[in-house]
Order: structure tokens, then C-alpha cells, then sequence
């Protein structure tokens, strides 16, 4: 199972599937040839493309080349050249010998530290990063005719992308703690798998530099491939000993051929494989954007809540965030449309508490506006911080009153404390977060063309008013009431809804009266 001349990845290309190894997949990339990755999962596509990108980028750099189209027989030879080693083993799936790496899987210091190692998972899905407490969201152990390509797919999410979960089970470096996440962010001109590839290696290329002379003080002949190097378990590197490309590895994994199929073996360590807690994440990955806050930069953690509108507004107008240098665009893409793409898996104590991903279209013209500055842009940002705190206070001052109106049954005077009736305001408030959230950037974009900022903004607050309009029906007809008030209580809260509206939303009431007196 060698990597390097074996077919092992499933492509779906134009001309159909093929099976290709690591070189010829690398070259196929490079012309854009790549539809999909059979066996590849939604949560590992980002994991494995950045350890692509960062695998090419450093063939590149030591050829002394900057373009990603290359031929296999080129990035054959480069990925050799990488480990200096007479062997293929650093890129062999399975090897039998724990004192020689295998892929993804550090070398061992002696045979008899394989005692050490035991059952870890029997299928690829089991050893991957997905912990949940019950077994729900995705079953576990279920790629029961596991592929190769599915293992070397695990093994990179599981090595690249793990946090800490239970003692001797340590996390990366590149995430702000044990229990954060690693996010991706970037931006996008070209969504095909290979364009994506191609601009993410140039801009490796162009940002190498600056990560040399960075205070991390990387080495451009520092250590690469991580678990070529023999790992103890105790033993951690700095990152002055490293390239500022290095593909990380968190724990110490052996796969081992038994009845003919794969199992992996695990033993734990006393130490993280990197000692960098103290930078809280900020290593310098460009995919990752960097809270800035008073004490300091720290890598972007993503809750439980997702991808927010409020946080991906943070994000796009850098509001108490550094950006990632993926995400800034090339002189080429300003002016063009191009979406911002933003995923993460977010992780919890022991669980996985779901995938997200979003991208976000941003129109040529909005583009400029964002990436030109200067008061338009200012003028943009403004209106954003408007929109998310007009939302805000639909749902809170408007909608939520008369959801509580609705649940009491028509109350003299509504009772917000009542824990039974949260619960059913609370799922409601989400369904209108949900509604609004998908036509708030468009919104937005369009403003660009209004010269009135109040009509931009009235645009808005309707929208907001008719969305929070329909949450209220759908309670209306599927929320609990107590039946001999159903009447009352549907005509109190219809009339609290537009009372609490008019009050806090005047402009929609002179418009109204405009409208009425026409």
C-alpha cells in the first residue's frame, strides 16, 4: 500500500472513476481534473486539502518551482526527495516494523514499545475525530469494507485536526487549546477542487517568507513530515525546529493487517508532539483567523451556536478579528465575484457538537467595496452592525413578547420567567434566526445601490417584520394553548406583536400610515 506508486485514492474525474496514487492525484489537481473523492466525508475534505496544499507547496519550494502544475513523475520524485530516505516507508500505509514510520504514523524507538500499543479501531470512521456521547449524530464503526483510501483519509483528519480527549490523548498546535477547534477560512474564486488547490498552494508559496522571519522562527530545512521522526511518547518539538509547512501528527497511531483487513493499534503519550500550549493556536496557519483581543491574539474558536450571522460579520468586516491570510483576496479576484468559505467542526468535552461550513457569495461590486476600504466601506460596516441589531431586537422586543403572550394564554401581563414556556419560545426564536439569517448578506449587498440609508434599512426591517409575521402563524398553529382561551389568546398576541412592532420599529409604522392615508 505505497502511496507513491500504488493506486490508491478513488477520483471522480470528467472521463469517469479512476483509481490514482498520491503523485498522479497531485498532478490531476493541477488540471483541474478532480469532480470528487469517493470515500472522502464532508468533515475531511478541508483536512485533507490543506495537507495537500502544505505537502505541495514544500515539494515546490525545495524544487525551487512555484507552479502547481506539474506532472506525476515530478511530484514522485519531489515528495521522495522530502523524506531522504532510500524507502517509501513514511508513505506506506502499512508497515510491519514499529521502528520504521508508515503513513501518518510515527516510528516507534524500539520493537519492544509495540507491546505498549492496543486495540484502537477496526474501521477507518472509528478512529476518526468524531466522538459523541451517545452514538447519535454519525454511528461509529460502520465502514465495515473499508478502503485504503478511507484509512489515509482518518489518519489525516485524525492527526491534523485532533484536540484533547482524555488523558494521554493530546491535541494539535495549530488550535487555540484542547478543547477548541480548527477552523478554515478562505476565499474563493474558483470552487472546483483543483482551482481551489492551485490558489491555495500559490499562496503558500508567496507567504513562506514572512513565516521564516515570523517570531515562531521556523527553519526552511526544519522538520516536515512529522511522524517520519521517531516519537517516544514523552519527548515534544519546538517550532524553531520545524518547516513552516510541517504536517503534524497528535498521536500515536499503528495500523496492523489482520484477516486481511486494516485495524488500527494506539498507545497513549505523556506529552503533546508539539510544545506550543503557550501560543493558544496562533502559529501561523493562514487558514486560521486570530481573535484580537486585549490580552492578546489567540486562534478563532467557533461555539456550540456555529456560524453565526454575527460571527461571520466579525469576520468579513474584521471586527475584533484578524483575518486569515487565505481569506484576503489576490489583486486578480478584487472586482470579481468570489465567495468566503468558512468551515469547523466544532468540538466539545468528549464530544463532537456538529460540521459546519458556509460559502458566502460576495458580488463583484460588494467586493471592491470591502477590500478598497474608505468610507463606503465604513458606511457597509455600519449598516451591517445595524442589521444584526435590528434582528435582534424583532426577535427580543417583538417576537418573543408575543410568543410568550401566546403560550399564557393572553395573560394581563406577560410572565417572561416561566421555564416551560421558554423552552417553546426559545425553538421559535430559532426557527426566525434561521429564516432571517439566510437573506442578511444579500440584503446587505444590496444596499450598496440604495443612496438612502434609511430605505436600505426600511427594505430591511421589513423582511424582518414579515419573517417574524410567519414564525408567529407557525406557533400559532402548532405551539400548545389552553383551549378555552385559544381565541383570546391568539387575537392578545397578534395585537402585542404589532403594538411592541410600532413602538420599537417607527419607521415601519410611518410607512404604514403612508400607505393607509394614500
Amino acid at each position: 500500500m505505497n502511496l507513491l506508486t500504488e493506486p490508491i485514492f478513488r477520483a471522480q474525474i470528467d472521463q469517469g472513476l479512476q483509481t490514482l496514487s498520491l503523485p498522479a492525484l497531485l498532478a490531476a489537481l493541477g488540471r483541474c481534473e478532480i469532480t470528487s473523492l469517493t470515500g472522502l466525508q464532508r468533515h475531511q475534505e478541508d483536512p485533507f486539502h490543506i495537507f495537500l496544499c502544505y505537502l505541495a507547496a514544500a515539494v515546490l519550494d525545495r524544487q525551487g518551482a512555484n507552479d502547481p502544475i506539474q506532472s506525476e513523475a515530478f511530484w514522485r520524485e519531489g515528495i521522495r526527495q522530502l523524506t531522504g530516505r532510500e524507502d517509501d516507508a513514511v508513505w506506506t500505509l502499512l508497515v510491519e516494523d514499529v521502528t520504521q514510520p508508515a503513513f501518518m504514523q510515527p516510528a516507534m524507538p524500539s520493537a519492544n514499545d509495540a507491546r505498549q500499543l492496543k486495540l484502537n479501531a477496526t474501521t477507518p470512521d472509528e478512529l476518526d475525530i468524531l466522538p459523541t456521547a451517545k452514538n447519535h449524530d454519525i454511528k461509529t464503526a460502520r465502514a465495515n469494507q473499508a478502503q485504503a483510501d478511507e484509512w489515509c483519509y482518518a489518519l489525516v483528519s485524525l492527526q491534523t485536526m485532533a484536540g484533547f480527549f482524555g488523558r494521554g490523548n493530546y491535541g494539535i498546535a495549530r488550535m487555540n487549546g484542547g478543547f477548541a477547534s480548527r477552523p478554515c477560512v478562505e476565499l474563493q474564486r474558483d470552487r472546483s477542487a483543483g482551482g481551489r488547490w492551485r490558489r491555495s498552494i500559490k499562496r503558500l508559496l508567496e507567504l513562506r517568507p514572512e513565516l521564516l522571519d515570523s517570531p515562531w522562527r521556523y527553519q526552511a530545512d526544519g522538520a516536515l513530515l512529522l511522524w517520519q521522526l521517531p516519537w517516544d511518547g514523552s519527548s515534544s518539538l519546538d517550532l524553531k525546529s520545524l518547516d513552516p509547512f510541517f504536517i503534524e501528527i497528535a498521536r500515536i497511531i499503528r495500523l496492523k493487517s489482520e484477516n486481511g483487513a486494516l485495524l488500527a493499534l494506539a498507545r497513549p503519550s505523556n506529552a503533546a508532539r508539539i510544545q506550543a500550549k503557550q501560543q493558544l493556536g496562533v502559529v501561523g496557519d493562514p487558514w486560521i483567523p486570530l481573535n484580537d483581543a486585549k490580552k492578546g491574539l489567540t486562534a478563532l474558536t467557533v461555539s456550540a451556536s456555529g456560524l453565526t450571522p454575527e460571527l461571520l460579520q466579525k469576520l468579513v468586516f474584521e471586527e475584533g478579528i484578524k483575518p486569515a491570510a487565505m481569506q484576503k483576496p489576490t489583486p486578480d479576484e478584487i472586482g470579481k465575484p468570489v465567495w468566503l468559505y468558512v468551515s469547523v467542526l466544532v468540538r466539545g468535552q468528549g464530544t463532537t457538537d456538529g460540521f459546519h461550513s458556509i460559502h458566502l457569495p460576495i458580488p463583484a461590486q460588494a467586493g471592491i467595496t470591502l477590500f478598497g476600504g474608505g468610507q463606503q466601506r465604513e458606511r457597509l460596516g455600519r449598516l451591517s452592525k445595524e442589521g444584526l441589531n435590528d434582528a435582534k431586537n424583532m426577535q427580543n422586543k417583538v417576537l418573543k413578547v408575543a410568543l410568550f403572550s401566546l403560550l399564557e394564554a393572553g395573560p394581563e401581563k406577560v410572565n417572561f420567567d416561566k421555564r416551560e414556556v421558554s423552552a417553546w419560545v426559545t425553538q421559535s426564536a430559532r426557527e426566525f434566526t434561521e429564516a432571517w439569517s439566510c437573506g442578511y448578506f444579500d440584503w446587505l449587498w444590496r444596499t450598496l445601490d440604495h443612496e438612502d440609508e434609511d430605505q436600505a434599512r426600511l427594505e430591511w426591517l421589513n423582511a424582518l417584520k414579515e419573517k417574524a409575521s410567519q414564525v408567529l402563524d407557525n406557533a400559532i398553529d402548532r405551539l400548545p394553548e389552553r383551549q378555552g382561551r385559544r381565541y383570546r389568546a391568539q387575537v392578545k398576541a397578534r395585537g402585542l406583536f404589532y403594538g411592541s412592532l410600532y413602538k420599537h420599529f417607527p419607521e415601519i409604522k410611518e410607512q404604514h400610515d403612508a400607505k393607509q392615508s394614500a
